[in-house]
């Protein structure tokens, strides 16, 4: 944010101050950790599975101006009825201040893909030379994106911020503190559905964003959606509709696509422009959210010759379709910050097309999705039917819920209770070789599997 005087946080956030701070000291940005803290930041002690006040002596000795909170404390505070209220009420009176620059603000949301979206769309712009505030590893929540808001500084030129949702609503929520010119939606898929219900259901609160957009804005989304995700009846200025591949529908789209040594390689089809894309990142799967990027630029005004090259200097958030070595010439496609079922599908089939490609054996080690709903294990059994039809010759179930994969799959199989069981038992049944893809949702922890690995395993 702007350096901004506290006595102009206190009057934004309706707080009443307390601890005689200096109100002329200038908050330069806020925390809801104390560790994170730094020097001119404000300290929202929100109430979690702590109570954030619990630890605003160490926010202030960290450098804290002042703390928000809900009750007067023993450090300056800002005493507010909801502190997470009050940050959000900051960020948004901080992109209506008359005295800042106004930044162009995307807002792109979507079952999966939404990071990777992100990740490019900000590479994108940045290399066209534009300042750039993106949402950091999944802060895409009620409490991330007003902290990104914050972190942007005085001088953005664009805000690249992730919209999640876990229940109704929650999209238009985010849309309200940060209101996008731009929308970006990514796809439409089985997720949350415990709080959902039904994938219409998850379409209409993707929705929201298109809904949320002002009539001079513009959408980007796939061709294939349903009408309720993409404010059907809504007269905006510009739709921009992408399929993976050739579609009638699609003004965007891709072909010829091919895995290379150094990355993905596809031919960008934007209007009439037709454009050779070579990007260090693999995965077949990645060409929706990577059009979806492309789209969300063209609409900002910039060009396909823009795209090639932000998406040539691609560095996607870690935990997401990373490749390395291992010794014994192991190889792993790490796909394990998340999971839904279209993302499992995906990472199953394209690890079976590399693993047949390199002539390796396709081993599996998947762990649980969650928050899918009454039909849990009915999804997990099509995920086990995947695994069977692209012939992965192991597969590793990490967790109780990922024993429901094996109920459709009659490979050889082996269970382990918990991610750091799997990284001990996997080691010795590794022989070399391997194709090994990781996938599971965040919970199981496989990240923790991935690090020991390559721990142990290294390449010496």
């Amino acid at each position: 944010m702007k350096p901004t005087q506290l006595q102009d946080v206190a009057r934004a956030v309706g707080a009443e101050v307390h601890g005689q701070p200096s109100l002329d000291d200038l908050v330069r940005g806020a925390a809801v950790d104390s560790r994170a803290v730094r020097e001119g930041d404000i300290f929202f002690a929100l109430r979690g599975t702590t109570d954030g006040a619990e630890f605003a002596s160490d926010a202030f000795r960290n450098g804290a101006v002042a703390t928000v909170a809900d009750r007067p404390l023993a450090v300056p505070t800002l005493v507010v009825r909801d502190p997470l209220e009050a940050l959000q009420k900051l960020a948004r009176w901080t992109l209506s201040r008359e005295d800042a620059t106004k930044p162009i603000i995307v807002g792109i949301t979507g079952s999966v893909g939404k990071t990777t979206t992100k990740d490019a769309l900000a590479t994108i712009l940045r290399f066209a030379g534009k300042k750039v505030c993106a949402t950091e590893g999944n802060f895409n929540n009620e409490i991330g994106l007003p902290l990104t808001v914050l972190s942007a500084g005085g001088r953005a030129e664009f805000l690249v911020l992730e919209m999640g949702a876990t229940h109704p609503g929650d999209v238009a929520h985010l849309c309200s503190i940060a209101p996008p010119e731009i929308g970006v939606l990514t796809a439409v898929s089985p997720v949350h559905l415990d709080s959902f219900g039904s994938l219409e259901n998850i379409a209409a609160a993707k929705g929201e964003l298109a809904s949320s957009l002002p009539e001079d804005g513009a959408l980007v989304s796939p061709v294939n959606v349903s009408q309720s995700a993409t404010g059907y009846g809504r007269d905006l200025k510009l739709r921009i509709p992408f399929a993976p591949i050739e579609d009638f529908g699609a003004a965007l789209w891709a072909s010829d696509a091919e895995e290379l040594e150094e990355g993905l390689r596809f031919v960008l089809h934007a209007g009439g422009d037709e454009s050779e894309v070579l990007t260090p990142v693999f995965g077949t799967h990645l060409i929706e959210p990577l059009l979806a990027a492309c789209g969300g630029a063209i609409a900002l005004g910039f060009g396909p010759e823009d795209c090639v090259a932000g998406l040539s200097r691609l560095r996607r958030t870690g935990l997401r379709g990373e490749v390395y070595r291992l010794k014994d010439d192991i190889v792993v496609y790490d796909d394990s910050y998340n999971a839904s079922p279209a993302a499992m599908s995906a990472v199953l089939r394209y690890g079976a097309e590399q693993a047949k490609t390199q002539g390796r054996d396709l081993v599996a080690v998947l762990g649980g999705m969650f928050e899918l709903g009454p039909g849990m294990r009915a999804y997990h059994h099509e995920a086990g039917e995947i695994a069977e039809e692209v012939g992965a010759s192991l597969l590793v179930c990490v967790g109780d819920e990922a024993r429901w994969y094996a109920e459709t799959f009659s490979g050889p199989t082996i269970f382990y209770e918990d991610a750091d069981s799997a990284a001990d038992g996997l080691q010795e049944r590794l022989t070399g070789g391997e194709y090994v893809v990781v996938k599971g949702s965040r919970g199981v922890g496989l990240d923790s599997l991935t690090r020991k690995l390559r721990e142990r395993l290294t390449l010496v």
